[in-house]
């Protein structure tokens, strides 16, 4: 028979009240412990500024591209091989340059056609000629009747006009042949070439690009809300990007009227010196108009606290007592950002600190 062992009932209650003193000691040596922990406001040396409220223009910001001012598309008025391209990409070509040959071979051959087709006209108006003064001698001595000589002087009239005729001929035949020698209308530099030797030349069909890269123009897309805003010769300033230090203080030169049909945006355009032809057709730009001014609310970016996307400022309490308040940052204007949220103009803010800053920090000035 198992036997169970019985613990007396005045032995188990100095077990439990020691486990309770212990508990009541632990919890006593937490609170302590944060007691001891908690920050304690501190005296922090500072340079403070107040926050001021300007009217400053508004900024507005566009994209928009690098074409070069003056550019020609090179096309012929007539059918045929391309024989020849004397020029590639990039190339500077001075005016009158070769800079497409097309083949001629039908065209040489109506010229000769043509050049024969005089000779004809000639030998037939040179005898037509004698004829004329032949009759005309027969009418004088009353050989022949007026009706001859008329007959005579209309055909010799008749060989006169045929030589005009194939003259004409020639001259267009010519005309045609010039349309196959193709060269550079103006100075400039080849900026595509749009057709290789051997490829079928059309009417109208653009064949390659010659530039004047020396100016250049920016062309933006300005929202229908802006446009109205802006006029002719209102200062910008083009930041090309891609390049170091490329930014351009200009003016608009041109705003067209009519919007963009798919994204209803109207385009702008302003003149770029380019001497050195450091910027090239199709660099991306971006562009900055100023707008009428506006109120705002702008922070010294020296007081601009950036934790993560956050942005906040030491705001100094009337009892000179700091605080961090979570703020919303607009356009920058110079070295101060405009307020869009948090703060209502007056505020004193922390610029600089000896040491950073705890909430309650006591701010000495």
């Amino acid at each position: 028979m198992a036997t169970t062992s019985r613990i007396p009932l005045r032995a188990m209650i100095p077990a439990a009240a020691m486990l309770a003193l212990g508990g009541l000691t632990l919890l006593g040596g937490c609170t302590r412990s944060s007691e001891t922990n908690a920050s304690t406001p501190k005296e922090v040396q500072c340079e403070t500024s107040v926050i001021r409220v300007a009217e400053a223009p508004m900024e507005m910001t566009a994209t928009g591209s690098l074409e070069a001012e003056t550019s020609i598309m090179i096309s012929t008025r007539m059918m045929g091989w391309v024989k020849k391209i004397h020029v590639n990409e990039g190339d500077f070509v001075h005016k009158g340059s070769p800079l497409i040959s097309i083949d001629d071979t039908d065209l040489q051959a109506k010229k000769a056609q043509a050049e024969a087709g005089i000779a004809e006209a000639k030998a037939v108006l040179a005898n037509a000629e004698k004829m004329a003064s032949r009759f005309q001698n027969l009418y004088d001595d009353r050989s022949v009747s007026k009706q001859q000589l008329d007959d005579v002087l209309t055909g010799r009239d008749r060989a006169a006009a045929g030589l005009k005729m194939a003259e004409a001929g020639l001259r267009e035949v010519n005309v045609h042949l010039s349309y196959l020698d193709i060269t550079a209308p103006a100075d400039g530099i080849v900026g595509r070439k749009m057709i290789e030797e051997g490829d079928m030349a059309n009417p109208g069909m653009p064949l390659l690009i010659l530039e004047d890269v020396t100016t250049m123009k920016v062309v933006a897309h300005v929202g229908e809300k802006d446009i109205p805003d802006l006029k002719v010769g209102d200062p910008v300033k083009v930041d090309v990007t891609s390049l170091d230090g490329a930014v351009y203080d200009v003016a608009i030169t041109r705003i067209i009227p009519t919007a963009n049909p798919g994204s209803r945006t109207y385009d702008i355009e302003a003149v770029i010196p380019n001497p050195d032809q450091r910027l090239k057709s199709g660099m991306f730009a971006r562009v900055i108009l100023e707008g009428p001014s506006v109120t705002n609310i702008l922070v010294p970016g020296r007081a601009v606290v950036r934790r993560g996307q956050l942005t906040g400022v030491w705001l100094v309490r009337d009892d000179d007592t700091a605080h961090l308040r979570w703020i919303r940052l607009g356009r920058a204007y110079g070295d101060a950002f405009a307020a869009l949220s948090g703060l209502q103009g007056g505020e004193t803010v922390v610029l600089t600190s000896q040491q950073p800053l705890a909430e309650g920090d006591k701010v000495v000035k």
